[in-house]
């Protein structure tokens, strides 16, 4: 099957949301890499998380602090809520020593070089005149979600209230797969993905990231099968794969010259524009030895292949000293020259 690399537009970007379309795609891999990417995205992606605190006075959750508007619970449920950012694989622990009256808020958490809070304004509680408060709060890295009813870390005094810790820096995961026209084929589709996050990890980022962990997963297949079956499955067949050696001649024993390792190179490694290279690889172009027997006459011939492109493919070719053929027989001829 040939594999049409699919344009990745960002769209509607900021720190918390994007709009992403991938396409154009073969029917029905739209959906099958949409929900993909949004379990992942889901379910996946590293964060960090207050999982703990330590408020002086209070022994449990069911209790009230004084001067303090909210009671514990719903103290424990605005920490549960504060986006931030930890640089460390390991626990951090900051404190918090505030006067009132005022609204706490993030802001007013000790510095730490390791932590960071994506919204210093995030509410904590509203304390009275005339009463102070003081807590800790234990913050770690994770992935998804942590009920309170997890395992507690050793580190944890006795009387630190756990907290159910959203590790996850995703909010929301919307796709939506539309038809997608290529030239005179309309049975294409394309991904419409919004993503919103807390801001912890930038949408893009976080898309990204959900791509090459899937990535990770479906190499270690290809690994284990490619050590049974490697012919069989033709899984050599990727740029890790060695190249063949010679020019294919019974009796040639000898290492392939530069000249013609160059020609065994995809098209990608020219670098081209996604629709100059779409192009190519509809028109049977696999490699630059592929590239190398056509004249531009040929080349235009190919559907949705114009002269903008043929410039850029012979400006990219030009980097490695190789000129296009005007006619077919000068460009079968310098093939067989190579």
């Amino acid at each position: 099957m040939e594999i049409m690399r699919p344009e990745i537009q960002v769209e509607e970007c900021s720190s918390t949301a994007a709009r992403l379309v991938i396409g154009p795609l073969e029917r029905g891999y739209g959906q099958t890499i949409g929900n993909a990417l949004r379990r992942v995205l889901l379910s996946s992606i590293k964060g960090a998380a207050i999982s703990a605190v330590r408020v002086e006075g209070a022994q449990h959750e069911f209790t009230t602090i004084p001067g303090m508007k909210e009671d514990v619970i719903e103290l424990l449920l605005n920490l549960k809520h504060v986006p931030v950012r930890s640089h460390s694989a390991e626990y951090r622990t900051l404190k918090l020593d505030v006067e009132g009256g005022k609204k706490v808020t993030a802001a007013d958490f000790q510095e730490d070089s390791d932590i960071e809070f994506i919204d210093p304004d995030a509410y904590i509680c509203t304390l009275a005149e005339g009463h102070s408060l003081s807590l800790e709060i234990y913050i770690e890295q994770g992935v998804g979600y942590a009920t309170v009813d997890r395992p507690r870390p050793s580190y944890l005094p006795v009387d630190a209230l756990m907290i159910d810790a959203i590790y996850s820096p995703i909010l929301r995961v919307k796709y939506e797969v539309q038809n997608e026209r290529v030239g005179q084929k309309t049975d294409y589709e394309k991904i419409v993905m919004n993503v919103t996050t807390n801001g912890v990890v930038a949408p893009d980022i976080a898309v990204a990231e959900a791509a090459k962990l899937l990535r990770e997963y479906f190499d270690i297949v290809i690994q284990e099968l490619r050590k049974l079956h490697p012919a069989e499955l033709g899984l050599f067949d990727d740029e890790s794969a060695p190249q063949p050696s010679g020019n294919g001649q019974a009796g040639d024993g000898a290492d392939s010259p530069p000249e013609n390792a160059l020609l065994n190179k995809p098209v990608r490694e020219l670098e081209l524009s996604i629709r100059s290279e779409n192009c190519l690889l509809r028109g049977g172009i696999h490699t630059i030895g592929d590239l190398v027997s056509r004249s531009k006459d040929d080349l235009l011939k190919i559907r949705n292949l114009g002269k903008i492109s043929l410039r850029e493919i012979e400006e990219k070719m030009t980097k490695y000293g190789i000129v296009l053929s005007d006619d077919k027989a000068s460009a079968e001829n310098s093939s067989k020259e190579d």
